[in-house]
């Protein structure tokens, strides 16, 4: 492995910057407990939690700053983040944030960490989820290894997940490269990846993902409605050029340690993957400006 590319993923980006290193680790089980202990998913807060969060804590899934989303944190309860909350007192997140957090705990420590966008195979059966994990350098295996910080013992049980969440398999998470050329070679129906809860799937999400998995890797982790660049709309079929455009997104995403500085390249040259401060939220439905203190303003 590269060491200029274990540096780089050893120290924090544009949203992972904290402004301590209070729940920082080099023991990932320790980060992983950490996380869970200040997150819920919101979508499920109250049917596996018996939680209505507030306002402010529902909100928070649109925080793309880890150091703002821990200041909520530490609103809603001033104890140390190294102490678990009552899931009451926790700060609403997706996928993206549990990872988001866990990478940017990691990266304090010194740890080599990124965030991975791609699709989830536990959650429905047959089907391949929009999902993010983190992933980080196992000094012992000399490999990078996923950990899906999300998957706390309720979301075990609710899926019947009998694995380690601490040691993601990748054919337990697939990553949107790994995705795409799996369309493209027949091996994978792209009508079963994206995500159910809207009715949503097609090699658009598989496209959309490529983006934000490039950008995560460039240490720009977005939120997954995040929008902007290269794609299409679900309703429309890709030309021979954007499916051209996507390959070549997908050799450098697939394999980011083989080609660890043309995808760093790649992104801060090409208009149409770069992030450049300008974004539409679809869940909220309007276009946000990104601010260079991570902020976003309508």
């Amino acid at each position: 492995m590269d060491p200029m590319e274990l540096s780089f993923y050893a120290t924090p980006g544009r949203f992972t910057t904290l402004d301590d290193t209070e729940g920082a680790s080099d023991d990932v089980r320790e980060v992983v407990a950490v996380v869970r202990g200040l997150l819920i998913y919101d979508a499920v807060a109250k049917p596996f939690y018996g939680v209505d969060l507030p306002p402010a804590q529902a909100e928070a899934i649109h925080e793309r700053d880890t150091a703002r989303l821990l200041a909520t944190v530490r609103a809603c309860n001033p104890l140390p983040l190294s102490v678990s909350r009552p899931p009451t007192d926790r700060v609403g997140a997706r996928c993206h944030a549990f990872s988001r957090v866990t990478v940017a705990l990691l990266r304090a420590a010194g740890v080599p960490a990124r965030a991975r966008c791609g699709f989830g195979t536990y959650f429905r059966p047959g089907w391949f989820e929009d999902h993010w994990v983190a992933e980080y350098w196992d000094t012992t295996k000399d490999a990078w290894r996923m950990v899906d910080t999300q998957l706390d013992e309720t979301w075990c049980k609710m899926l019947g997940f009998a694995g380690d969440a601490c040691a993601i398999s990748e054919a337990e998470f697939v990553t949107a490269g790994r995705a795409w050329q799996a369309w493209r070679r027949g091996d994978l129906d792209a009508t079963r990846c994206g995500l159910s809860a809207i009715g949503e799937h097609g090699a658009f999400w598989i496209a959309g993902n490529m983006r934000l998995d490039l950008a995560a890797l460039n240490k720009v982790e977005m939120l997954p409605w995040d929008v902007w660049g290269a794609g299409w709309s679900p309703h429309e079929q890709p030309t021979d050029a954007q499916l051209e455009f996507f390959d070549g997104v997908a050799t450098l995403t697939a394999e980011p340690d083989i080609h660890f500085a043309e995808l760093r390249t790649r992104y801060e040259s090409d208009d149409a993957l770069r992030m450049n401060g300008t974004v539409f939220n679809v869940l909220r439905g309007r276009t946000e400006t990104v601010s260079s203190d991570s902020g976003p303003r309508p």
